[in-house]
């Protein structure tokens, strides 16, 4: 995320995998007066420079495809956007989801097909079969339908320009068609199809790089020899901490570790689903000698500017990451972890 996307806050749409996404988070907590305590645990210390959030699901609702596309009207397409930063994740899961309306079919199973909108080499669209379900059902009340579009997503994601859209169509037992919300009003907007689909990060892979030798027949790297991975023992004693905790009110002057709480809401970011606030902490202090100091390099500086010019500086010493579910620029809903969002422990740099 290089900026704040550029969207109005819409209202929560109430489906399924929303919902499993906020019970990661204790929502009553994140809604109270109080911050949220304990709802992001520390993590393992983190040194990367990329600060980005790292997706990891992505809920894609269905639009009006771009009138650019020339699709027909009676087709009745979906359309779905992904920004750019979520396209450079590889697909793990993808699921398309469907509502179906109440029906006075007496039918017990539906038929639903899934169909691509492709353009065949002469410029023409035409419709491509790209799955069929049948689904045990009760038509007198409404409910969703999953359909499995993870080799669909997965070539989108890496030929973006095939996206040209979705046709669904769906028929009983008895071959009649059964309505598919695809554009409903606005009160019930929470209905209109969309794709879940759960993304990872590529992992890159390079030639393993081998050194050759040219050798002789009787030269000495021709010897046997025997190689040895060794590892430090590993001692067990309590994990020391370090650091210093703080209150606003103390009168500590070195380096110190305080309570900080970030309200999202407070700074205007509603397109933030949850966390709505959390403890984000900060570090101030003095740093005298030789206190809470991390590397040998600061001791010695300290040592050679005795003046202090040079001194070493309060700041976080370890910092770990929070989660978070928030709304893209295309109102996609993205579930991700920022990196470097909590200060854990403070020390003299």
């Amino acid at each position: 995320m290089k900026r704040a996307p550029n969207v109005t806050r819409a209202a929560l749409p109430h489906v399924p995998p929303l919902h499993r996404l906020l019970d990661r988070y204790d929502v009553g907590m994140m809604q109270a007066d109080a911050p949220a305590q304990g709802t992001f645990g520390a993590g393992a210390e983190f040194d990367e420079d990329d600060y980005h959030v790292a997706a990891e699901n992505v809920i894609s609702f269905g639009q009006e495809a771009p009138s650019e596309l020339g699709l027909l009207p009676e087709w009745k397409a979906q359309y779905f956007r992904f920004s750019e930063s979520v396209l450079n994740h590889r697909v793990s899961k993808a699921h398309l989801w469907l509502y179906v309306t109440p029906n006075v079919t007496h039918s017990s199973a539906i038929w639903v097909t899934l169909y691509k909108v492709a353009r065949g080499p002469l410029g023409e669209l035409h419709l491509h079969k790209v799955r069929a379900k049948e689904e045990k059902v009760h038509l007198r009340q409404g409910f969703w339908v999953q359909v499995d579009a993870q080799k669909l997503v997965s070539r989108w994601f890496r030929r973006p320009e095939e996206n040209l859209g979705i046709v669904v169509h769906a028929y009983d037992q008895d071959g009649r068609r059964i309505h598919i919300t695809t554009d409903p009003p606005p009160q019930q907007d929470a209905l209109r199809p969309f794709i879940a689909v759960v993304v990872e990060a590529h992992t890159r892979s390079r030639a393993r790089r081998t050194v050759g030798l040219d050798c002789q027949e009787n030269s000495n790297a021709l010897r046997p020899f025997i190689a040895v991975v060794v590892e430090a023992h590993t001692r067990s004693r309590a994990r020391r901490t370090g650091g210093l905790d703080c209150q606003e009110n103390s009168n500590e002057e070195r380096c110190c570790r305080y309570p900080l709480t970030v309200d999202f809401e407070q700074f205007g970011c509603d397109w933030i689903i949850a966390p709505k606030r959390y403890e984000a902490n900060y570090c101030s202090g003095e740093c005298p000698y030789v206190f809470l100091q991390k590397y040998p390099h600061t001791h010695l500086v300290q040592q050679v500017n005795l003046s202090g010019s040079a001194g070493p500086c309060c700041a976080a010493r370890k910092i770990s990451p929070i989660s978070m579910l928030y709304f893209d620029d295309n109102y996609n809903i993205i579930y991700g972890v920022l990196p470097g969002m909590i200060v854990d422990r403070c020390g003299c740099y």
